[in-house]
């Protein structure tokens, strides 16, 4: 598989931040992930289908399972990937969606991604890049990304979904563990974290999977350990929901400057 991009990768639950220098254009895809596409230089340009031209945009909010191709040669991108059901997610669509790729003016660009690069530039921390990438996502939506749970039910919810990762998590099974009906955890989960049980899961599967293997733990032992049939099955998933295969980068470490092979 050609290498699109080497850079960091950093996730939360809902979300992800994909920093990198890119070297070479994605092929058309679409997932189903809000996209905040923001070059630290330059512009970034998408193409539609395969038979209209590429454009170019100095910044660029991408509305969810939206059939698009993306490239920046040689210029590092902040692409944020999140749950487009969050509180965050259905005000971007609102506000964005109807345009499809909706184009950001260079001053906001260049305000918004200026925190990023400096941190990516002094090699930061990853949960610095995570708070950073959430305020991009904030500032634009105008909506927290998601206000963090504070009941003891859906923490205890949460901490089940962890510990069972490797397992199915039907909704009714979760229910049962923390005392719920379904109907009723369904609507607190959501109030608390900003997202549904199910997208809460996925995201939480994804993290786990690609946290792995990205570390060094075979793709195919990562995929098992977050309950995906096999790494065949990891990859679609992640091509859905982000649009890329994940042995489609190199990826590098807070604390080191040399990129390890993904």
């Amino acid at each position: 598989m050609q290498l699109a991009g080497i850079g960091r990768v950093v996730f939360w639950e809902g979300g992800s931040l994909w920093l990198a220098l890119i070297t070479a254009p994605g092929s058309l895809h679409l997932h189903h992930a809000v996209q905040i596409s923001l070059p630290l230089s330059g512009t970034v340009r998408f193409r539609r289908s395969q038979s209209t031209d590429w454009q170019d945009y100095p910044g660029a909010v991408i509305a969810p399972d939206l059939p698009h191709a993306f490239d920046a040669p040689e210029r590092v991108v902040a692409n944020i990937l999140f749950e487009p059901e969050s509180l965050a997610g259905r005000a971007l669509i609102k506000k964005y969606g109807a345009l499809g790729i909706a184009t950001l003016t260079p001053r906001d660009t260049a305000r918004l991604v200026g925190p990023i690069a400096s941190a990516y530039a002094g090699n930061a921390e990853d949960s610095e890049l995570v708070s950073l990438a959430k305020a991009v996502i904030a500032d634009l939506s105008g909506m927290p990304t998601g206000p963090g749970a504070t009941d003891q039910r859906v923490l205890k919810a949460i901490e089940h979904i962890r510990s069972h990762i490797d397992e199915r998590i039907s909704l009714a099974s979760l229910a049962a563990a923390v005392h719920l009906s379904p109907s009723r955890l369904r609507h607190l989960f959501a109030i608390e974290t900003g997202v549904s049980c199910k997208s809460y899961i996925l995201w939480e599967r994804l993290n786990v999977a690609l946290s792995l293997g990205f570390g060094g733990t075979s793709w195919t032992e990562a995929a098992h350990a977050a309950n995906f049939a096999d790494s065949a099955h990891l990859s679609r998933t992640c091509r859905r929901m982000f649009g890329l295969a994940p042995t489609a980068g190199r990826i590098e470490r807070a604390t080191q400057n040399t990129p390890v092979s993904a």
